[in-house]
């Protein structure tokens, strides 16, 4: 064994001797300097670029081997600017000789002062570095397999610090046409020690035409680097950024952001605590642990974005916040919930989100990125929609759109509904405790959702006055025009407070309601559901009551009139009972017909068919009235002398301006039938206008 030692001890001692009498002979009889011309010469052999080396060369061999270089440049590659590829005003780097011997790298501080790089790639897809990155990859030699030791990382590494002063990096690509700049680069960096911290600090402006930005970013904090560990770290770290131009929303940002990192890629967990990035307002925390490094990533933990008032966040991104009829809305928001992260999916679980005074809880998951496949189970307590919608005119209407947005047709080049619903993968249900929506009051809404391949299934539930809706739309976007089905109804809805509430006026009809419509149309806008909405809808009102009008008390008076003798006094309520009120309605080629309403009282019976176009928004309709019997009607008295005669009238004009008018020439035919001739010119002019004016008041609202 002594042998041995002395051997080793005897070759080492040579090593030295050597390595001493190396550095003694460079030292005192090369000057690296003398190889200028050599140097550059031989860069242009290999490369056909200019190397020009201004500044003095210093090189050292013990117990270093290391070189300082001043002033440098080397030329860009033919056919490309003529800003040189590489230049700086000086560097310098060591790195001790004997532990590369023991395959430990320990480098002293690397420092570059003035460094500029210019990047840039032709219209033909040519980089200018391309030349320099030596054979085609196929042509490479392979690397040395397992055992081997070819590629093998160093037994240890210690940096002694990286010193970076005023560096400018430039990317320059015409196959884009972008132009992006690094400038006023300052890195500073610590001794690097395996397993013990050191101080990182890195500061730089830049500026992108694509988008149009420009600003300065910045970054420190504590990192931990150990690669035979596979261990890293960044702790206190400390980003801001400040920006502006057409590219950034908003025109300007000013964000910051704190965390403490940890990665092991040996156990493949990667942590990040203390999260918090702040950035328009919008102050977002966290926490989060990820398992599965590289691969399988998988980051988990909760988020929060912090109260916050979504008017101020739109003001400074330079967005007009819309005006709504309570001015004090969209002033109150925050969000919290349990995040997930993978290479293919997103998820916020633990969902509670707020909007002024409601409250929203549930989960939402992209669950394929790659397809945007959307999944969502969410719940609301409670939603004033009304309260959130512009407020109305001056005149209790509201505001009309302006011309300009009135006549903009779509652009031919702007995707439509049609190509989001085939591209929509969702599949979800939404649940409202209480909404309030143009007046109506609505609750226990559960709404289910669910799109794929081109077609879109909505069914919906919920209570409303009393009763319960229940409905279902199908969309198929799948043909060029996409094809519509509806189907559903209401059931026992009390519609008078509902109308009540829907016109913000007193009702004018009163009764139990049900609804049901089976229609299919296509085309996803109005005019084109108009066009071609077909299928039926039925309405039947139970124990109702026309309100604002008594048919009885007219018709007595009519009766009086056709006799002479004066109108008994009305007695009772302004309404007209009945027992039931039912009409089909029958949609097609535009058009909205009904031939059998049938209102039925027990005095009267009111009849109407007609039309009405979808497309012109005319209406054609005629409405007939008339007494059943001779017994004692509503209001008390007899209207024998009515009996069998039918009261016409006639509504048409438009949807927004309906007009009413009294067939009177039909009732005085029918009158004149029950021996009343001798007074018809004379009833005609008092009857046309007054009940004309009566029946116009009360059917009115009933039409209406």
């Amino acid at each position: 064994m002594k042998p041995v030692l002395r051997i080793a001890a005897g070759l080492t001692v040579l090593v030295l001797v050597v390595l001493a009498a190396l550095a003694a002979y460079l030292s005192l009889f090369f000057d690296a300097n003398d190889y200028r011309e050599r140097l550059s010469a031989l860069v242009a052999e290999r490369t056909g670029r200019q190397l020009t080396l201004s500044g003095e060369l210093k090189l050292s061999v013990f117990p270093w081997l290391g070189f300082e270089l001043g002033a440098a440049e080397l030329g860009n590659a033919k056919g490309f600017s003529d800003r040189p590829f590489a230049a700086l005003t000086a560097a310098e780097a060591r790195v001790k000789l004997l532990p590369l011997l023991r395959q430990e790298v320990a480098i002293d501080r690397v420092v570059l002062k003035g460094l500029q790089l210019s990047l840039e790639r032709r219209a033909d897809g040519t980089t200018n570095w391309a030349d320099l990155t030596g054979a085609p990859k196929d042509e490479r030699p392979d690397r040395a397999g397992p055992g081997e030791g070819a590629g093998q990382a160093p037994a240890g590494l210690v940096v002694g610090g990286v010193d970076i002063q005023d560096a400018v990096v430039r990317w320059d690509d015409a196959v884009n046409d972008t132009r992006h700049a690094l400038s006023d680069v300052d890195l500073t960096i610590g001794a690097v020690v395996p397993g013990q911290p050191f101080d990182i600090d890195l500061g730089a402006s830049f500026s992108t035409n694509a988008p149009a930005m420009q600003g300065r970013f910045s970054m420190r904090g504590s990192a931990t680097v150990d690669m035979a560990e596979k261990r890293y770290s960044l702790l206190g770290l400390r980003g801001a950024l400040k920006a502006n131009g057409e590219g950034v929303p908003g025109g300007a940002v000013d964000a910051a952001l704190m965390a403490d990192v940890a990665a092991d890629l040996a156990q493949g967990t990667l942590s990040i605590k203390g999260l918090s990035l702040k950035a328009y307002e919008l102050s977002l925390t966290g926490a989060l642990e990820g398992t599965g490094l590289p691969e399988a990533m998988v980051l988990k933990g909760p988020v929060a974005l912090d109260g916050f008032n979504p008017r101020e966040v739109l003001a400074r991104l330079k967005i007009e916040a819309p005006r709504t009829a309570n001015p004090e809305r969209l002033k109150r928001a925050a969000l919290k919930g349990m995040l997930t992260l993978t290479p293919t999916r997103i998820a916020l679980d633990d969902l509670a989100a707020s909007l002024d005074d409601s409250k929203l809880t549930g989960r939402v998951e992209v669950a394929d990125l790659s397809r945007r496949a959307l999944r969502f189970e969410l719940s609301l307590d409670a939603l004033d929609a009304d309260s959130y919608l512009p407020p109305a005119a001056a005149n209790g209407a509201a505001p009309a759109p302006s011309a300009a947005g009135a006549s903009k047709a779509p652009s031919a080049a702007a995707p439509g509904p049609a190509e989001g619903l085939r591209e929509l993968d969702a599949v979800g249900r939404f649940q409202v405790g209480t909404l309030k929506l143009n007046g109506l009051q609505l609750s226990a809404i559960d709404v289910g959702l669910k799109a794929a391949g081109g077609r879109l299934d909505v069914t919906t539930k919920g209570a409303l006055y009393g009763g319960g809706l229940d409905s279902r739309v199908r969309v198929d976007a799948r043909p060029k025009t996409p094809q519509l089905d509806m189907s559903g109804g209401v059931r026992d809805v009390q519609i008078g407070p509902l109308l009540r509430d829907l016109t913000a006026k007193p009702e004018r009809l009163s009764g139990r309601a049900q609804l049901a419509f089976d229609l299919t149309g296509a085309g996803l806008d109005a005019p084109s559901l108009k066009r071609t909405l077909s299928g039926t809808t039925t309405l039947t009102v139970l124990d109702g009551a026309l309100k604002g009008v008594n048919i009885a008390q007219l018709l007595r008076e009519a009766q009086a009139r056709l006799t002479g003798k004066a109108a008994d006094s009305a007695s009772g309520p302004s309404q007209t009972d009945f027992s039931d009120l039912k009409a089909t309605l029958r949609h097609g080629g535009g058009l909205v017909r009904n031939d059998d309403l049938l209102m039925r009282s027990p005095l009267l019976r009111v009849g109407g068919a007609g039309a009405a176009d979808l497309v012109r928004e005319t209406i054609d309709y005629r409405i007939d009235a008339a007494v059943v019997g001779t017994l004692t009607g509503q209001g008390g008295k007899s209207l024998d002398k009515l009996h069998g005669v039918t009261v016409p009238v006639l509504v048409s004009g438009s949807f927004a301006e309906p007009k009413y008018a009294l067939d009177v020439e039909a009732l005085l035919a029918q009158a004149a039938k029950g021996a009343v001739k001798e007074q018809v010119e004379t009833v005609r002019e008092k009857a046309k206008d007054r009940l004309k004016e009566e029946l116009k008041k009360g059917l009115g609202g009933l039409l209406r």
